[in-house]
C-alpha cells in the first residue's frame, strides 16, 4: 500500500474529512518516522529492511518509536492514521486560530496542523527533549517551524495561550486545568480519556463562556498510551480474610465489552483491572482481577457463578461493586460510549454524566 492509497482508504471510509485531505496527502507519516521502530516485539531497522519498514509506516498501524528502559511498554509512537485523521476531523480547525498540542511524539501531527494553519498558529510540547529536539530536526527539514517545547505537556504553554484548540496525543484520566485556563471560551478541547479499569474514549470538551469548566461527549472509542504521571499503577496488595462467593454476571461481559467496561470505570473511579490466565489456580483458568491499592477482588472466567468462583479481600467487596455497575448499565439500555460525557471544572472536579450534562454519573 502506498501513501496515496492509504489516504484514499480514510477519505472513503469517512475518517478523513474533505477539508484535510489534501494536507493528510501531502504529509506522509514517512516523513517523520524514525529509522527503527518497534513492531511484533522486534525493531525493524529501516536502514536493514526498507521494504518491510516502508510497508509499516504507510500502513494503518500505530507504531511504537520509544519503550520504557529495560521494558517492552511503549513510552512514545507515531499514532494510527485512521485515529489521527478522526482526531483532526473532530478538532475542527479554522484558518487563524492557534493550537496546543500536548504530546509531540515525531512530529508528524505538528506537522500536519502546520501545513493547514501556519507554524506561527502551533504550539507543540513534548515531556522528553530528545523527542523534541528530534521532531524539531524533522519539521525544519520540510520547511515548517512550529513552536516546539520540551516540557511537561499537562503544564500547557501559557506563553502562547489563549488557544482556540487544545489536543492532547496520550491519554488521561484527569484533564488538566491548565489545559482549561489556557484554551479561550467556547475553544474545544480534544482528549484521550480513560480511567484504571478501561482506557478508554476521545473526549471533547468545550470550554463554558467564563471559562471556569469545559464541557462535551466522548465521540470516539480510541485507547492510547498514558501520559507518563497518570499511568495506572497495578501496586503491591495484601489478600488476607478472602471471601468467596459466585458471580452474578458473566466476566466475559466486562472483559469483552468495552462500552460496559468504560461505563463501569467511570462509576467506580480508581479500580484498576487486568485480565490473566492463573496457572497456579487449581482451576487452571482465566481470571478478572480488579483492586483499588486496598481491596483486592477476582472472578474465574470459566465457572464464574461457581460458589468460589470469586475472591474479595479488603474493606470493599469490589466485585460486587462492578456486578452493581453493570446492572445499572443494562438498565439504562446498554449505552455506547458516545453517549457519555464529561464535565470538567477548572478546579479539577471530574463529572462524567450520561446522555446530557445534567445527568451526572454518581
Amino acid at each position: 500500500m502506498t501513501w496515496d492509497e492509504l489516504t484514499d482508504g480514510l477519505k472513503n471510509s469517512g475518517a478523513l474529512s474533505p477539508d484535510w485531505e489534501q494536507t493528510f496527502r501531502s504529509t506522509p507519516r514517512a516523513e517523520f518516522t524514525p529509522d527503527r521502530i518497534f513492531h511484533d516485539g522486534e525493531w525493524i531497522d529501516r536502514n536493514e529492511e526498507p521494504g518491510r519498514w516502508s510497508t509499516l509506516v504507510d500502513s494503518d498501524l500505530a507504531l511504537v518509536t520509544q519503550l520504557y528502559d529495560d521494558t517492552v511498554i511503549p513510552s512514545s509512537s507515531s499514532s494510527m492514521p485512521t485515529v489521527v485523521a478522526q482526531m483532526l476531523r473532530h478538532l475542527d480547525v479554522d484558518k487563524g486560530m492557534r493550537v496546543l498540542e500536548l504530546g509531540t511524539g515525531t512530529g508528524w501531527t505538528a506537522a500536519l496542523l502546520s501545513r493547514r494553519l501556519g507554524s506561527e498558529n502551533v504550539t507543540s510540547v513534548e515531556l522528553d527533549p530528545e523527542l523534541a529536539g528530534r521532531a524539531r530536526e524533522r519539521l525544519d527539514a520540510v520547511g515548517l517551524r512550529p513552536a516546539v517545547i520540551a516540557n511537561d505537556g499537562t503544564r500547557g504553554h501559557p506563553e502562547s495561550s489563549p488557544f482556540h484548540r487544545a489536543h492532547l496525543t496520550a491519554a488521561v484520566q484527569r484533564v488538566p486545568s491548565a489545559i482549561i485556563e489556557q484554551t479561550a471560551p467556547g475553544g474545544v478541547i480534544l482528549a484521550p480519556y480513560g480511567t484504571a479499569f478501561c482506557n478508554g474514549g476521545l473526549l471533547r470538551l468545550t470550554v463554558a463562556e467564563d471559562g471556569r469548566s469545559a464541557s462535551g461527549p466522548f465521540v470516539e472509542d480510541v485507547s492510547f498510551m498514558w501520559v507518563r504521571d497518570q499511568r495506572p499503577a497495578s501496586g503491591e496488595f495484601d489478600i488476607e480474610d478472602v471471601r468467596y462467593g459466585g458471580s452474578a454476571i458473566d466476566p466475559a461481559e466486562v472483559a469483552e465489552e468495552t462500552h460496559a467496561a468504560f461505563a463501569i470505570g467511570l462509576r467506580l473511579p480508581g479500580l484498576f483491572r487486568q485480565d490473566v490466565w492463573a496457572g497456579y489456580d487449581r482451576f487452571g483458568t482465566g481470571r478478572s482481577e480488579i483492586w483499588d491499592g486496598v481491596s483486592y477482588a477476582h472472578c474465574r472466567l470459566a465457572d464464574w457463578s461457581g460458589r468460589h468462583a470469586v475472591s474479595q479481600s479488603g474493606p470493599r467487596d469490589l466485585w460486587d461493586e462492578v456486578t452493581t455497575a453493570h446492572t445499572w448499565w443494562e438498565r439504562n439500555g446498554r449505552p455506547g460510549l458516545t453517549r457519555f460525557g464529561m464535565t470538567v471544572a477548572l478546579t479539577g472536579e471530574h463529572h462524567p454524566w450520561l446522555d446530557r450534562p445534567g445527568n451526572i454519573i454518581s
